[in-house]
């Protein structure tokens, strides 16, 4: 009996240490999902949150269902170089509401800024990953990086939600759920 007992907290021991024994950081966490409402005529939209990753790494790509959106992007947005024009903000995926949403006002966007690229003008562009230094808290926010819903299946409304999977060049995915919003939480 004495030696059963014995046997089974050496096993316990043993479980307990091999359990606390992976004190290795896990994978990028990722706080406050969220996206903008779409008005009914945009078939775009935009997609934001904080991500801090233990390790260097790179965020390559995010996923939606189809019911969401055709496609994702990730996307900054810098100061134009040059001249924009409706064209090439149509090419970028930008209109009237996505430039709200990124911050852009009539101010930021005026129409000298758009013909003649004055100071001031911002456009978005698509960037093939975006870098994630170790244990450093990297923002998607309006009028920075972000991540752009094209195609969507329909408007995004208050109170919807979705599930997004962030795809890591080094770590495993990591799915989150995105709530639909009039404003930044």
């Amino acid at each position: 009996m004495k030696r059963t007992a014995a046997l089974a907290v050496a096993v316990l021991a043993l479980g307990g240490l091999a359990a606390c024994g992976d004190d290795e950081a896990s994978g990028p966490e990722v706080e406050g999902a969220w996206a903008r409402t779409s008005p009914m005529a945009v078939d775009v939209g935009a997609m934001y949150m904080e991500i801090t990753s233990p390790e260097a790494d790179r965020l390559t790509a995010v996923t939606v269902a189809p019911e969401v959106a055709a496609r994702t992007e990730i996307h900054e947005t810098v100061a134009a170089d040059g001249a924009m024009t409706e064209d090439t903000m149509a090419d970028e995926g930008m209109t009237e509401g996505t430039m709200a949403d990124e911050g852009m006002t009539e101010g930021t966007m005026a129409e000298g800024d758009m013909e003649g690229g004055m100071d001031g003008a911002m456009v978005m562009q698509q960037i093939p990953f975006l870098e994630l230094p170790a244990d450093e808290t990297v923002s998607l926010e309006p009028g920075g990086y972000h991540v752009m819903l094209l195609q969507l299946a329909e408007p995004l409304e208050v109170g919807d939600t979705f599930d997004a999977t962030l795809v890591f060049e080094s770590a495993d995915p990591v799915v989150v759920s995105v709530e639909v919003r009039d404003e930044a939480p």
